[in-house]
Parts: C-alpha cells; structure tokens; sequence
C-alpha cells in the first residue's frame, strides 16, 4: 500500500480545501456559531451538491458515488481543517453508513438516494442517560407495538445534529429484542432540545420519544452498528488530522513572525522543537490513518483494530496540538478575537464524539483479542 493518497484522492482534497476557503472561512464559521442554527444551509448544500460529498459512501446503485474509506479521509481532512459546521457526520457518514450496513432494501431505495443528494439528513439515536459509551448494550428506550410498525418512549442524548435532522435511526429494545428504527423526525411525540457542548461548531441534541410511531429497519443491528463505529472513527480521525493539520500551519507561522529579543520565536530550542515533534507525530498517526482506511477498503484481517488504534493516537494528539497552539500564540491566543481557542474546543468535543478515550482503548484491545 501507498502512505500517500492517489492523484484522484489529492484532487478530492484540493477541491474541499478551495471550498472551505472560500465559502467556510473562519469568520464564516463564527456567524454560525453567533446563530440560533447548527449550520449553515446554503454551505451544506454546496458540500452535498457542488462537492458530492453525501454522495461518498452511498452505493452506485442508490445514485451514490460508492467512494471508498480513503476517500472520507481525503475530503473530511480539509473539513476538519476548517472546522466547517456540517451535517457530513450525522447524515453522511452514520446514518448512511447504518442503511448501507442493514438489510432493508425498501428503507435503502428510499432513503439513500435522498441522503446521497442531500435533499434530507439523518442522524443515529444511540446513547442514552448516564451511558459512557456510543453503543449502549441495554438501552433504556423501550419500543412497543407488533410487526413493522410500533410506538418508541424514550430518551437518547448526545444525538449529533439531531434537531436539524428529517429522519432519526434509533437504537431501541423493541418485541423482537434490540432493534433500529426508523422516525420521521415531524412524527408525533417527537422532542429534539439543542445540548450546549464544549465545541459550538457540532450540533447535539436530546431527543425524546412518546409514543411515536416508528418502523422497524431489518438487518443485523450489532454487525451494522460495529461497521459504523469504525466508519465513525474513521471520520472523525480524519477531521482531527484536518484540525491538527491547521493548528500547525498557524503555530509555524505565528513563530515566524512573533519577534522575542530581536529574534523570531521559531528560532528558539524551547519553540522550534515543540513544532518539529508536533510535526512528526502528526505524520506518524496520518500514516495510521492510511494504514487503517487501506486495510478497510481491502477487506483486510485487522483493519477494524488499526482504525481504532488511528482513532486513539488522534484523540491524545489533537489536544495536544489544539493547547500546544494557544500557548504559543500567548497571551492572544486565549482571546475570543483569536481562532485558536475554537481548535481546543474542537478537541475537546472530537475526543469524547461517538467513544471517549477509555472506550476506544477498551473497543481496541477487544479486537486484538485481549
């Protein structure tokens, strides 16, 4: 395999990196931030449309573009790098990835080509009160009802972008055991609050059910649900590369220009070196990355493992190039005026999203056997 991305994968990159330069930039992200909205409408319709990125993981036969892992990491890198505020995640990459993954053939024909042209979004009803971990082994939301159609009660937090959503997946005890099931999101009973995080830039959401009405999605749950967690990690391993990826470019930059005794700080042992080792990790967990998205778009033994080993090397290095990042910059680098704070809450956010980092050691010694 090939540590380095392919002509058409770099080309990827290259496109989504002119796209959020000139359509995301930074003071862009703030007036979303500044809003009541989780994101803005028009920049997601240009990612999902203009860039096909919703597209991406969705089969060629449901009008998708059938991309590989690779793929999601090239593109998601610049987004990350970005801190663009999209429903890329939640629409594209989970409750997509939860589709492809089962097996309901009336739901994918359905729904897929939808998602795939962003005419909708999704997003995954997983984790519930008090509970750790993303995949809940005994939810708490209970489904009642016989055959295809039944009635969820029930609460799931932390549902990424869950208030903007046309259509919820969610995991729920239903007559036939644990189940996944799919809501309308204007379905009656249905209350989405927005959840205030640490990172303004995701959008999250508690979501309670009272007798809504839902209908069962078939397949295997627990199989679906393992094959989008590693997706899962692989997206937001690739925006934390994106995201580290910019805190060094600003960091290197900054200590060029930065003047301490006559000099520029970057010429300094203290500064120069804390650069080149953050420089040096960073290429060693993207290597990673690729190890990891090559094994999964080969089917390989272990590429389950080696992408959670990507997504644990990733969730200690981002915060530390995000703090690394401020300290460097001073005194202006804990000012709201300055970017660098909005990549330590990025951190923060992205180290716990979907599997903190005691679940992702415990997910990654489960695979290697021990």
């Amino acid at each position: 395999m090939s540590l380095i991305y392919n002509e058409d994968q770099k080309s990827l990159s290259q496109t989504v990196k002119r796209f959020v330069t000139e359509r995301s930039p930074m003071p862009k992200v703030r007036e979303v931030i500044d809003s009541p909205d989780a994101y803005s409408a028009k920049t997601w319709q240009g990612i999902a449309s203009e860039l096909g990125l919703a597209a991406l993981t969705v089969p060629e036969e449901y009008d998708g573009v059938g991309g590989t892992q690779s793929d999601v990491a090239a593109a998601l890198r610049e987004l990350g790098a970005g801190l663009v505020p999209s429903p890329m995640l939640s629409s594209a990459i989970l409750a997509t990835g939860v589709l492809v993954a089962l097996d309901d053939e009336v739901a994918k024909k359905e729904l897929l080509p939808q998602l795939a042209g962003g005419r909708i979004t999704g997003a995954v009803a997983v984790s519930e009160p008090g509970a750790r971990a993303w995949i809940v082994p005994e939810p708490a939301t209970t489904a009642s009802g016989t055959g295809a159609e039944v009635t969820l009660s029930g609460t799931k937090t932390a549902v990424v972008n869950g208030v903007d959503a046309d259509i919820l997946l969610v995991h729920a005890s239903g007559p036939d055991g644990v189940g996944l099931y799919l809501v309308a999101k204007n379905a009656s009973g249905v209350t989405a609050l927005a959840s205030r995080g640490a990172d303004p830039t995701i959008g999250m959401a508690t979501v309670t059910f009272d007798s809504t009405p839902a209908r069962h999605l078939s397949g295997d749950v627990a199989a679906a649900l393992d094959t989008v967690a590693d997706q899962a990690n692989v997206a937001v391993s690739a925006l934390q590369s994106g995201a580290i990826g910019a805190c060094l470019a600003m960091q290197t930059e900054y200590a060029k220009i930065r003047y301490s005794f006559g000099q520029p700080i970057g010429a300094y042992q203290g500064v120069k070196h804390k650069i080149a080792d953050l420089y040096t990790a960073h290429a060693l967990a993207d290597a990673q990355l690729r190890v990891a998205t090559d094994a999964a778009d080969t089917g390989a033994e272990g590429a389950s493992a080696a992408i959670t080993a990507a997504r644990v090397l990733f969730n200690d290095l981002h915060f530390q190039a995000a703090m690394q990042n401020q300290l460097l910059h001073g005194g202006i680098g804990h000012t709201w005026e300055h970017d660098s704070h909005w990549y330590t809450k990025n951190a923060l956010a992205l180290s716990q999203l979907l599997g903190d980092q005691d679940f992702q050691r415990d997910r990654l010694a489960e695979k290697l056997g021990l």
